[in-house]
């Protein structure tokens, strides 16, 4: 059967950023770490000065380009634009655990792993009694956010403290060429077999993060970066307003803190 993504019609019946705050801010309160008393949650927008030149963004994006070129989206960037971008980063939180060779959760016992579920499921909830937010369907935004849909993860994860990084495209199902493509891409290392694994040496995740202005070091959480994100839409404004309307109250009890600036 051939099948296209249909996640992101859930999130065009309401405002872009509305939809984005939401989700990204509740899967971090979900996820907050045992005994922290708040959960702090960082939107950073790229200024126009501080856009990556193409050829800085080419290594993270030299696969992509010929499947953007197939599929048909709205407003795709030229590849010579600098890529202005968002970040959304949380902390005090556990970050992506769990083990991230897992592929299936058919026969899943003990801990939740928010790995997979973040990575590799789609649609099918993770949620548990005490949470609102669900991987399935909440990270779909991300995409959705992106001129390119796409997005990347960068976490430091609490039980083992190591530090993984991967992307993802979500598209359609295309040819090139006459191969056939799924929906779905990753930015990754490739095992033998094609599975694709986090990336985890040092001099790539010390050179994403400088790039994409993280500032997370080794503090557990996740750092989500939106690249190329829909700014007619998505603005400091906006974002601020999302958070008083749906956040006000755990702002108010201190359980959450909301940092929205302009990087510099």
């Amino acid at each position: 059967m051939s099948i296209d993504p249909v996640l992101r019609e859930f999130f065009r019946s309401a405002e872009l950023t509305e939809n984005l705050v939401r989700e990204s801010i509740q899967n971090s309160l979900d996820a907050r770490r045992e005994g922290q008393n708040h959960v702090r949650v960082r939107f950073a927008f790229s200024s126009s000065e501080k856009g990556i030149p193409a050829q800085a963004y080419d290594e993270y994006a030299r696969g992509l380009w010929p499947h953007l070129d197939t599929v048909a989206l709205n407003d795709i960037p030229h590849r010579d634009e600098p890529m202005r971008f968002l970040t959304i980063e949380d902390f005090g939180t556990r970050g992506l655990c769990g083990d991230p060779k897992q592929y299936d959760d058919s026969e899943e016992k003990g801990p939740k792993n928010d790995f997979f579920y973040f990575w590799r499921n789609y649609g099918r909830s993770s949620k548990r009694e005490t949470q609102l937010g669900r991987w399935g369907v909440g990270k779909t935004v991300f995409a959705e956010s992106s001129r390119v849909s796409s997005f990347f993860g960068l976490t430091v994860r609490e039980d083992d403290q190591k530090h993984f990084l991967m992307g993802q495209s979500v598209l359609k199902t295309h040819s090139i060429d006459g191969i056939r493509y799924a929906p779905y891409g990753f930015y990754s290392k490739l095992e033998k077999d094609g599975f694709s694994m986090p990336i985890d040496d040092n001099k790539s995740l010390s050179e994403f993060s400088s790039k994409f202005g993280l500032t997370r070091t080794n503090e557990p959480g996740l750092s989500v970066v939106i690249p190329y994100y829909k700014d007619s839409e998505l603005t400091k404004d906006n974002v601020e307003r999302a958070v008083i309307q749906h956040y006000f109250y755990p702002v108010l009890t201190k359980e959450l803190v909301v940092d929205i600036v302009e990087m510099t």
